[in-house]
């Protein structure tokens, strides 16, 4: 990949994350059920982590990241208040959607990094976070017998 289509996916993996901590946030704070408020909190501060590293990257390559604020934090909180209202289920299948697209972003995009060990390595260690957050997600869904 050029540095160009480096910056263009790492922007893609930088939108997607956005949308993903208006979600989580909003989740956060409407889950009833303490324990899984705390779980989706936690993973609310990795998917935080996650928005700042690869802004970070982007700046290393010398690309521009967007912006919180654009059109992904919009369609993020969207997302969020029309589910918020949802049952527990409800919000952490939609969630678990979230995340298992950021899995196929991520395995698609690394699959085509070979040369750029840092991005590489920032990818690879974003999808084993979302994989244990897909995992806990299925968790939850199940513990709750939906």
């Amino acid at each position: 990949m050029s540095r160009e289509a480096i910056i263009a996916a790492l922007n893609h993996h930088l939108r997607a994350e956005l949308s993903a901590v208006e979600i989580y946030a909003a989740h956060a704070r409407a889950i009833a059920e303490p324990a899984i408020a705390q779980g989706v909190q936690a993973i609310l501060l990795v998917e935080e982590r996650h928005a700042r590293d690869l802004a970070a990257r982007i700046r290393a390559l010398g690309g521009e990241p967007v912006e919180p604020g654009g059109p992904e934090t919009v369609a993020g909180r969207a997302a969020a208040a029309a589910t918020q209202r949802a049952t527990t289920v409800g919000m952490l299948r939609l969630e678990l959607a979230e995340e298992q697209q950021a899995i196929k972003d991520y395995a698609a995009h690394l699959a085509d990094l070979m040369l750029d060990e840092e991005t590489h390595d920032l990818l690879e260690q974003n999808l084993a976070d979302e994989l244990q957050h897909a995992r806990w997600l299925k968790a939850q869904i199940a513990a709750l017998g939906k």
